[in-house]
């Protein structure tokens, strides 16, 4: 693991729960009578609502975490890209892949408290039980932006040889050639100081 990779894993927690205690649980108020909800709306706006959440109201509060995590997924490849600069090539595609993992799991642990609190909302204290089609659609376009995002990244990473460019002992006696000669062997100079190509 990088330390990218580390300090990640702590920030997306930390998100996570921000976004639980500032987001999640403002919904609570909106079955309540004379309490109002209000929230960012994550394009720009604000959300101020009460009453009963169905029908426009559950759109408008899967819309706003689709947009939420899409704009997380974005904001975190970004700082990965400039973040793992300096890694080499090897370890900045491995970092890439812990960053997709990690991501995953944190749309996958909002995607779960917002279910939670979409059903709470809908039974009113009695949880319903069925998966809202709003709330499936907004989990699985943020995994597919996380691919997306993931792909593109690693197209523009350089090849990764997995056999490290051979020793110059390995070069040197490749390049040796024992035979019957003047002096008994032969060495290969082009073969020696050649570059391998990757």
């Amino acid at each position: 693991m990088t330390p990218f990779e580390l300090s990640l894993g702590h920030d997306l927690d930390i998100e996570r729960q921000r976004f639980d205690n500032e987001w999640l649980f403002k919904w609570y108020n909106t079955n309540i009578e004379g309490r109002i909800v209000d929230v960012p709306s994550f394009d720009g706006g604000r959300i101020t609502r009460n009453g009963v959440f169905q029908g426009q109201a559950q759109s408008i509060y899967w819309q706003s975490i689709g947009r939420y995590l899409n704009g997380k997924v974005h904001e975190t490849f970004q700082k990965w890209d400039q973040d793992t600069r300096s890694y080499p090539a090897a370890l900045r595609s491995s970092s890439l892949d812990g960053t997709e993992r990690l991501l995953g799991q944190f749309v996958a642990s909002v995607a779960g408290r917002a279910l939670e609190t979409d059903r709470a909302l809908r039974g009113r204290g009695s949880p319903v039980t069925d998966t809202p089609i709003e709330g499936s659609g907004m989990h699985s376009g943020a995994n597919v932006e996380i691919h997306r995002l993931a792909l593109a990244h690693r197209a523009l990473l350089p090849a990764v040889s997995n056999d490290p460019e051979a020793p110059l002992w390995r070069r040197f006696v490749d390049s040796l050639n024992i035979r019957p000669g003047a002096f008994g062997m032969n060495i290969d100079l082009k073969k020696l100081f050649t570059r391998q190509k990757k």
